[in-house]
C-alpha cells in the first residue's frame, strides 16, 4: 500500500509497529549476557509498551496498580469468567497477545473511569473495576 502524506491510517499502523519494534528491541538486548534470573520477561515487555502508551507517569502508576492487583501481568489469568491482564469478560480479550489487552484494558478503563487514577481509586474502595 502507497501511503499518501496525510493518510493517518498508514501512520498508525506504522506508529504501533515500530513501538512494538522498539520494545522488542529493548527487551532482548536487556537479556543478551544475562541468565534468565536476571532476564527481561514478557510482563516487563507489556510495562513498558503500557508506559509508552500512557506518557503521564502518575496515570500509568495506577494503571500498573491495577493491573499488578487484577492479574500481575499475566495474560493468561483467569478468575471465573474473567480473563487476561484486565480481567475483562470478553472472549475475544481471552485470545488476544499481551499488548492488545494492554490497548483494550487503557480504552475500557478511559470510557468507564475517565482516567487510570479514577479506576484505581474506584477499586480501592470497591474492590473491584
Amino acid at each position: 500500500m502507497i501511503s499518501k502524506q496525510n493518510d493517518s491510517y498508514s501512520f498508525r499502523i506504522v506508529k504501533r509497529d515500530i513501538k512494538k519494534t522498539v520494545l522488542l528491541s529493548v527487551i532482548l538486548s536487556a537479556g543478551i549476557g544475562h541468565s534468565s534470573a536476571y532476564g527481561v520477561d514478557y510482563r516487563d515487555a507489556l510495562k513498558l509498551y503500557a508506559h509508552s502508551q500512557i506518557i503521564n507517569d502518575s496515570q500509568y502508576q495506577c494503571f500498573y496498580k491495577l493491573i499488578t492487583k487484577e492479574s500481575n501481568w499475566r495474560v493468561d489469568a483467569k478468575n471465573g469468567s474473567h480473563y487476561g491482564i484486565g480481567q475483562m469478560r470478553n472472549i475475544k480479550y481471552k485470545n488476544l497477545d499481551g499488548f492488545t489487552q494492554v490497548d483494550w484494558s487503557k480504552r475500557y478503563i478511559k470510557g468507564r473511569y475517565g482516567s487510570m487514577c479514577n479506576a484505581w481509586h474506584f477499586y480501592l474502595k470497591k474492590g473491584y473495576h
